[in-house]
């Protein structure tokens, strides 16, 4: 429903009083975010900002005064999505009243002088690293202008909103990557490692608790880095227990964790602190040593399973997402098979397997032995296959246990059931569970519930009145 957009201030950091040429005064704002969870907590801010200033949102784009497009061009698929949207948002625009089309994002950034010429609809394109001057691009009375430098901003105490639930939320914790993947753009649209501080994401922490969340997922290009550029290079132990300390937060998940970076303190953080839920996305894009060398991952496949027993071995009930990239120049059909073979040695709770895109700009597009698409797409059905029989099985493993579950909300298809997630299921991207007996439980609340059947990728269970946490 369209309406004033619900904003979070951390409490440190006051609302600023607005010059009269920068409020909104009633104007809407239709959003639209694509792209990874860190590219949707800048939208926040965007809409942060815009709410501060008094703007409203506009479920449809043809009723919006402002139509914004957050883009992402991660692989080609990607920008393909982008343009598509900027297109059909473009469309609406002429159809309805907007007086300004901007898109924003890492397209914005890798691509603006091109779009620039190609697409004459858009008013101003925002960069990566200007995304907190979005009030500037969309005030009425000054000419749109891009913005798009270089990406040195790092988030302060932003005023924001929260998009994915009541009670989960997206938490940035650094901008930027100090890795250098050779398949990898990321670097050259959000730059070097610039960690956001300890105070500011603490005191976010302590805002969104405030309104109700419960759940934390922190993100960042590579989220154990944080710190490093602050002077000590362990840090993120440091910052996982102040954010357990924070009132009102009852899980705190990891999302994006770099594999050579996993040390045994941040091992020991998992195992002492008991807000860090037992689940690692560490996307591993590999096994084979060759293909690790030529993507530059800093590890090998026998490290990579040192790390992996360690983690299981110290950590409970651990569930561990990672993604994996086939068709990577030079990948011979012996190496795919090595690492199909990884994947059922391994028995990973979630699998995400992509198709490699060679990204201009980056090592790998020049590397020899480039891997005919077809044969990439055929390679991630199979290994998409293999890991569907694992997910099935690991599923079934849960029928007739009894596991926290945090209640989200109705099932979008049916009011007659409700749906959650475990601590081992990471909003948007896992399985979830589906409840068809509620009991006592209202919305938002964390409740014990008894797995009884699977539904594909998801957990069906009811609610247990009066069960208690082993």
């Amino acid at each position: 429903m369209a309406g004033r957009l619900p904003i979070i201030q951390p409490t440190s950091a006051p609302l600023p009083e607005l010059p009269a040429g920068l409020r909104g005064d009633g104007q809407s704002v239709h959003f639209v975010s694509l792209g990874c969870p860190k590219n949707r907590t800048d939208s926040e801010v965007m809409l942060g900002r815009l709410g501060q200033a008094g703007y409203q949102i506009a479920d449809d784009a043809r009723d919006a005064d402002i139509i914004i497009v957050n883009s992402c061009t991660f692989i080609d698929a990607a920008t393909t999505e982008s343009v598509d949207t900027v297109l059909e948002m473009a469309e609406l625009k002429r159809d309805g009243k907007a007086r300004r089309l901007v898109v924003s994002g890492c397209m914005a950034q890798r691509h603006h002088e091109a779009l620039r010429a190609e697409l004459p609809e858009v008013d101003a394109f925002v960069g990566t690293g200007d995304y907190h001057r979005i009030l500037e691009v969309v005030a009425k009375d000054r000419q749109a202008a891009d913005v798009v430098g270089l990406p040195v901003y790092v988030q302060g105490a932003e005023p924001r909103v929260n998009t994915l639930t009541p009670w989960s939320a997206y938490l940035k914790i650094l901008e930027g990557c100090p890795q250098r993947c050779t398949f990898c753009i990321i670097p050259r649209l959000r730059g070097d490692l610039m960690s956001r501080s300890l105070e500011v994401i603490v005191d976010e922490a302590r805002a969104l608790a405030a309104t109700g969340v419960k759940e934390l997922n922190l993100v960042g290009q590579d989220s154990n880095s944080w710190g490093r550029d602050l002077g000590r290079p362990e840090r993120l132990p440091e910052l996982l227990t102040a954010l357990n300390d924070v009132d009102g937060i009852s899980w705190i998940r990891l999302l994006y964790s770099y594999p050579a970076k996993f040390k045994d303190p941040l091992i020991d953080a998992f195992v002492r602190l008991d807000k860090v839920v037992p689940y690692v996305d560490m996307p591993l894009q590999h096994i084979s040593d060759p293909i690790l060398t030529a993507m530059r991952r800093g590890v090998s496949g026998a490290r990579t399973r040192k790390l992996l027993d360690t983690l299981r071995t110290r950590i409970p009930d651990l569930a561990v997402r990672t993604g994996f990239i086939v068709g990577f120049p030079g990948e011979t059909e012996e190496q795919f098979e090595e690492l199909s073979e990884f994947v059922v040695e391994q028995q990973f709770e979630n699998v995400g397997v992509f198709t490699f895109s060679p990204q201009a700009e980056t090592p790998a597009a020049d590397l020899p032995g480039q891997v005919p698409e077809e044969v990439r797409v055929e390679r991630r059905e199979r290994l998409m296959l293999l890991q569907q029989d694992i997910h099935l099985e690991k599923n079934t493993d849960w029928i007739g246990r009894q596991v926290d579950v945090l209640i989200e909300g109705l099932h979008p298809e049916t009011e007659l059931l409700w749906v959650g997630r475990t601590p081992q299921q990471a909003p948007e991207i896992d399985g979830r569970v589906i409840i068809n007996d509620t009991g006592s439980a209202v919305f938002g609340d964390i409740a014990r519930v008894e797995i009884t059947d699977v539904a594909g990728y998801d957990l069906v269970g009811h609610v247990v009145d009066g069960a208690q946490a082993p």
